[in-house]
This record gives structure tokens, C-alpha cells and sequence, in this order.
């Protein structure tokens, strides 16, 4: 089992995090693009090399993300309607990912059972996530799916959030 830690940086003008691996070493950086309508940010290696793309598409009631390998649609990410509780459907691969806002422990699954565990740190200077993966195979697109959910959960910037945002 694999830990890894995605810190969000705390003096930035849009979304900025890091990941790190077991040793608080950092493996991979997340950016935001600036000036954009919707939410688009890219997962880098610690050089800048992009390695996977997060878009926000337009959706009437559900909020909806494309996360993108190589240019090539890896996951569509769909926040179901809840109230309270965290549940997102992932396509192509029937993962789903199940949590409670107010806990801030979530688990993406497929018909198996859990992939990902994931809490929330309670009193960190910005957010701070630690994932438990069961397996790696998929680490880029796991971390992805934890950048969307805090896209959609736990950040305030339009004023709204389910747990009061960053800390």
C-alpha cells in the first residue's frame, strides 16, 4: 500500500498544490490556468514536463471534470447529487468515489472494493490530503480525482462551500 500527500500551496492567486510521496519528498506539482473560465489545471514532474490534464466541462446541475493522459481521456469525473455527502461517478471505469464532507475521509472504489482511501487533515496550513492507495497502477489519475473533489468540495473560492473551505 502506497501513501502519498497533496498539499495545496497557500500564497497563490487560483489552485496550486504538491504531491508527495511516503518521505515528504515532492514528486509531482499541480498548476491552475490563470484566466480561465473554467477550471483546467495540469499535474507536472518536479522539471514542468505536463503529464495530465484536469478540464472542468460545462454541466447544467452536475459539476463534470475530463482528466486527460497524453492528450487521451482517462476518466470523466461527475459529482452525483447529495446533500452532506461526497459522491462522484467515474467513467469509463465504474470507480466510484463515496465520502462524508463533515469527516473529510473519503473512498474511491470499483466493484471490488476500495482503490483509495483519503483524509482530509483537519488543522493544516491549507489544505492537506493524505491518500492510501491499495494499488499504484493508476497513482496520476488518483491524485487527479482528489484534485477534482477538492475543486468541488472544498474550495471557496466563489464564496460556497459545503465545510467552509481551506483552513
Amino acid at each position: 500500500m502506497g501513501t502519498y500527500y497533496i498539499k495545496q500551496k497557500v500564497f497563490s492567486f487560483k489552485d496550486s498544490f504538491s504531491v508527495f510521496d511516503a518521505e515528504q519528498q515532492e514528486i509531482y506539482r499541480v498548476k491552475s490556468k490563470l484566466f480561465s473560465m473554467q477550471d483546467r489545471l495540469t499535474i507536472t514532474d518536479l522539471k514542468d514536463k505536463p503529464l495530465v490534464e484536469i478540464k472542468q466541462q460545462f454541466a447544467f446541475w452536475k459539476p463534470k471534470y475530463v482528466i486527460e493522459e497524453n492528450g487521451e481521456q482517462v476518466a470523466e469525473v461527475t459529482k452525483n447529487f447529495t446533500f452532506f455527502k461526497a459522491n462522484f461517478s467515474l467513467q469509463p471505469q465504474n470507480w466510484t468515489l463515496d465520502g462524508d464532507v463533515w469527516s473529510r475521509q473519503y473512498t474511491l472504489a470499483d466493484e471490488n472494493g476500495p482503490l483509495m482511501h483519503v483524509n482530509k487533515k483537519w488543522l493544516s496550513w491549507g489544505d492537506t490530503y493524505e491518500l492510501q492507495m491499495e494499488d499504484e497502477t493508476h497513482l496520476l489519475t488518483y491524485i487527479a480525482i482528489m484534485i477534482v473533489l477538492d475543486m468541488v468540495l472544498h474550495n471557496d473560492n466563489n464564496g460556497f462551500s459545503f465545510d467552509g473551505g481551506g483552513e
